[in-house]
């Protein structure tokens, strides 16, 4: 299946959304998880990403623990100044 033709829950457009492959960045306990190569419906309106339940539960898995594949990676946290 190459296309998901639910409406969108954000935008509500009726244009179906396309199967893409996508960064997805996940913070558990305080660790920042970046998956690439994602499997994810995404709307072709709005952007907003879908996942199938096997693509969560193997992100979830591959939280639990370091896996022999992942890399380090270099990054910086920063936060915006607040503005009136």
């Amino acid at each position: 299946m190459s296309e998901r033709t639910y409406p969108c829950e954000f935008c509500d457009t009726d244009q179906p959304q396309q199967k893409k492959q996508v960064m997805v960045a996940r913070q558990r306990h305080g660790q920042w998880f970046i998956f690439e190569n994602v499997s994810a419906w995404v709307c072709p309106n709005c952007g907003h990403r879908y996942f199938d339940a096997d693509v969560l539960a193997a992100m979830e898995d591959r939280m639990k623990e370091t896996p022999e594949d992942a890399r380090p990676i270099t990054g910086w946290a920063m936060s915006l100044p607040q503005t009136a």
